[in-house]
């Protein structure tokens, strides 16, 4: 059984960071940690709360059942104010439950794992995060989108029928 993971998937210091949590305690760790309403893609203002009830900050959350999220596990999205004090509160926290931080993309691996991604798809992301120019990104944008899998496909296709 896959482990549960967690991470900023922002940088702090902006108005809002997003933390996202993914494995089969994910449920468990929200309703632990988010006061709001716990419903698949519904989006919930609550707060995050230490172990003790009290508040750490106003939050907004969703969550999604897997296989429907982006990696096909069960799998929630937190919204919090971006400082350092409370992104660190807050990740201080999710350390405190059955959660262990994710590794460098790890999200995408899983989404690859669970079939949610191919190959083509996983790298692009790594390539999108990368780009450093307009034509980069907008490469990096098709390929996620599934243009050189879909090429490949037609390759694979006319190659069969020879």
């Amino acid at each position: 059984m896959t482990d549960t993971i967690y991470a900023l998937s922002t940088p702090v210091g902006g108005a809002i960071a997003v933390i996202r949590i993914s494995g089969p305690d994910t449920l468990c760790a929200l309703r632990a940690a988010f006061s709001g309403k716990i419903e698949h893609r519904y989006v919930a203002h609550g707060s995050i709360t230490g172990a003790d009830g009290s508040a750490l900050d106003d939050a907004m959350a969703v969550y999604f059942q897997g296989p429907k999220s982006y990696t096909g596990e069960d799998m929630a999205e937190l919204y919090i104010h971006g400082g350092y004090a409370v992104s660190r509160r807050v990740l201080s926290r999710l350390s405190e439950l059955p959660l262990r931080p994710a590794g460098p993309g790890e999200f995408t691996r899983r989404a690859f794992i669970n079939g949610k991604l191919d190959l083509a798809q996983a790298e692009a992301v790594g390539d999108l995060l990368e780009a450093r120019s307009r034509e980069g990104a907008r490469h990096a944008a098709g390929q996620l989108a599934g243009a050189l899998s879909k090429r490949i496909g037609e390759i694979y296709s006319a190659l069969v029928d020879v």
